[in-house]
């Protein structure tokens, strides 16, 4: 069975969010298919009292903490403890490092994190390898990001018989992200494939508000623009079999697709965007000037327009003019 620990919440302690945005943030967490949500003691003390659903690891630095903050599902430290409530973590910065792990075989549990170079390496190979080393042990798997590649390490784990793996919403602690490392089980393996993802865009907003920072826009599963198509011939292939160009559908995860005119788009984009804002189809000599209106404007300002650019350039041309449409 696979096992999805969520460790956000162990990185806000510098901006630690009101008691209600955490109980918030957790219940999301698994609405969208977390198993498991990892405190700090800085978030759990701001917390109070655990929600009653779920299942919460601690995040601890010394062994007397276990006992001091009781009631946990697990315990993650990299003290030297031996437990069976008890999560044991190493840092691995390379690839190399993994024949340490032969001195760690008595452990019940492990958490290896880092392991960034992983994807230079022969990751198939390298997995095997340590699970033959820590046979006798039940290995958690939380790979860091500085290649960029940390959620594709992550599912890679599971897809090679790993269980259990650690990552953060949005790659907060520079881990593979929750949502996507979640997304790719689905599409891969349909893991989950009645958890909720449309709570995504709610989830994104309290995480932003948290930290006050703006996820980007491009941003996998996240970004707002990442649904908007622009080219013509893509809008027109995504207009009659959306299969075509997207892995999922956007109101999975709370979007929807946008046509977004540019200096790419060509009349097939124009004409369904002039569908899509219920305006009348002009003429094909207003079309011609609409189009090059649009690519004179999108080259000298460098962006698309929006829709209120777009329905200016469409007044300008036919305003003065009878409108003739066709349907």
């Amino acid at each position: 069975m696979i096992r999805i620990i969520d460790n956000t919440l162990t990185a806000f302690d510098d901006c630690l969010p009101s008691k209600e945005d955490l109980y918030t943030f957790c219940n999301l967490l698994f609405t969208i298919g977390v198993d498991v949500v990892e405190f700090s003691i800085a978030a759990y003390e701001r917390m109070e009292l655990l929600p009653k659903e779920g299942k919460y690891i601690l995040n601890v630095e010394y062994a007397d903490e276990i006992n001091k903050y009781p009631g946990f599902y697990k315990y993650v430290t990299n003290c030297t403890i031996n437990q069976d409530t008890v999560i044991h973590e190493v840092q691995m910065n390379d690839a190399r490092e993994i024949v340490k792990l032969r001195a760690l075989t008595e452990y019940r549990e492990l958490r290896i994190v880092g392991l960034d170079d992983l994807i230079c390496e022969s990751y198939d190979r390298t997995m095997n390898e340590i699970k033959k080393i820590l046979s006798k042990s039940k290995i958690n798997f939380c790979p860091e990001n500085t290649y960029g590649c940390a959620s594709a390490l992550a599912l890679q784990w599971v897809l090679n018989s790993g269980t259990d793996i650690t990552t953060s919403f949005a790659g907060h602690k520079n881990n593979g992200a929750t949502e996507e490392v979640i997304m790719a089980l689905r599409l891969a393996i349909r893991h989950k494939p009645n958890r909720d993802l449309t709570v995504l865009p709610q989830l994104k907003q309290i995480y932003e508000r948290i930290t006050n920072s703006c996820i980007g826009n491009k941003k996998p599963i996240l970004g707002k623009n990442i649904f908007q198509v622009e080219a013509g011939i893509h809008a027109d292939g995504l207009h009659k079999n959306p299969d075509t160009y997207e892995a999922y559908q956007p109101g999975w995860v709370g979007g929807k697709t946008e046509f977004v005119i540019g200096k790419h788009s060509g009349m097939k984009a124009i004409k369904l965007k002039l569908e899509e804002l219920n305006m009348p189809i002009p003429i094909d000599s207003n079309l011609n000037e609409i189009l090059y209106l649009i690519k004179e404007t999108c080259t000298l300002n460098r962006k698309s327009l929006n829709d209120q650019e777009f329905e200016r350039i469409v007044i300008k041309v036919i305003g003065n003019e009878r409108i003739q449409t066709y349907y």
